[in-house]
């Protein structure tokens, strides 16, 4: 049966009508338990866990490290980690059976895929980073490069399909919330900005590239990534949503892409899957490549910097128990210090908090998107919509 909700493109293996149930079951389960349930994650901690510390201290938890320490024995907070945990593990496996039953006939028809509209340049000489190789990152069994065969696209099936049911169809039918987001903000904040040439980083399946394409239609739109099963399965992904796109396989960390050779250089959540060396590289090459005038702009989770220690604690748990082994250090790591170190100038630093595209309805983002909306505290607050964080700099 279709995957109800999601975009039906030629290269999604489709559920039978259990595994979807199953799938959409545990979508749901999430949802209730990062919402109902983790809502109640701070009164708890305000109520008992805090209390208990200065009692026992004479002073409040200094930090998150201390906060993980105590909220980690009470039981509430065990429960809902356990779950959590457990749930993200289930995603997993409640797609796998749909894309170990379609393998062998996903790959041929991934591999027949004929360039008509962008291309595929695959370098076997690309080493996957360790940063990505020791671990598998949330969760995902055999991460984003497994090759299980040859020419297979396993990986990235079961990341398509993982992916709608992990965010529960909240990043609209293709997955490309966060790349639609980018795009629509880069051209309703800066009018005027016509980028001829865009690049995404980290492409994995080319969910968050595609809509670089269809905001800016004249662009010619290039992406890139280690992974070789996500590459091939972006490639065909693409081709069939009749969408151009020019993928390439290549670390961000040194790419073979001439000086000064585009105007917008963008990523969706790759930065917290990163080590602090990487993050440092993959910004000079941003400089390097970027044509003077053109803008860097990264989405990524919120920094540690200007919440509270409990909000802190409670956004890197996933550094201890959703094989997120870099999110704590990307979170208390200044972008605007790696921008400087890699050739921006300061003031030309952009830090911009946005609405997501889809959860906020038009006006509002565009009002956000535009500036419009003030800002009381340094940081703009949406309510109970979606927002996201977005780094970068004018070159």
């Amino acid at each position: 049966m279709p995957t109800a909700g999601q975009t039906q493109h030629a290269v999604l293996p489709l559920a039978t009508h259990d595994e979807y149930a199953r799938q959409s079951y545990i979508s749901d389960l999430r949802m209730h338990i990062l919402g109902d349930i983790g809502m109640g994650m701070e009164r708890v901690y305000e109520s008992r866990v805090k209390p208990a510390f200065e009692k026992a201290h004479k002073r409040p938890p200094k930090d998150e490290h201390e906060i993980h320490d105590v909220m980690l024995r009470d039981p509430y907070a065990k429960v809902w980690s356990s779950m959590i945990r457990s749930c993200q593990e289930m995603i997993w496996d409640s797609v796998a059976s749909t894309v170990e039953r379609a393998q062998p006939e996903l790959n041929a028809r991934v591999n027949s895929t004929r360039a008509t509209l962008g291309s595929l340049t695959l370098d076997p000489t690309v080493k996957v980073p360790r940063y990505l190789a020791a671990s598998d990152v949330h969760l995902m069994p055999g991460n984003y490069h497994t090759e299980w065969t040859s020419g297979d696209v396993s990986q990235a099936a079961l990341f398509d399909r993982g992916l709608y049911v992990y965010q529960a169809g909240l990043a609209g039918p293709t997955c490309d919330g966060n790349g639609r987001t980018i795009a629509e903000l880069v051209k309703r904040r800066w009018p005027e900005f016509k980028p001829a040439k865009i690049l995404d980083l980290g492409c994995t399946v080319g969910n968050n590239t595609l809509p670089h394409k269809h905001v800016f239609p004249d662009a010619a739109l290039y992406a890139v990534d280690v992974a070789t099963p996500c590459l091939r399965y972006a490639h065909a992904r693409a081709e069939s949503l009749g969408t151009a796109v020019y993928f390439y396989q290549m670390d961000a960390e040194q790419m073979s892409f001439a000086d000064e050779s585009f105007d917008l250089v963008v990523s969706c959540i790759l930065f917290h899957e990163t080590s602090r060396t990487a993050l440092a590289n993959i910004y000079r090459e941003c400089h390097r490549v970027l044509r003077p005038g053109g803008l860097m702009l990264h989405m990524e989770t919120p920094r540690a910097f200007g919440l509270t220690p409990f909000q802190a604690f409670h956004m890197n748990w996933d550094a201890y128990y959703n094989n997120e082994p870099y999110m704590q250090a990307w979170t208390n790591t200044s972008t605007d210090e790696a921008a400087v170190s890699a050739g921006f100038a300061r003031d030309k630093i952009v830090n911009i908090v946005v609405p997501d595209f889809y959860a906020a309805g038009d006006a509002a983002f565009d009002a956000a998107a535009k500036g419009s909306i003030k800002k009381s505290d340094g940081v703009a607050r949406w309510g109970e919509t979606i927002e996201w964080y977005l780094y970068g700099a004018w070159k």
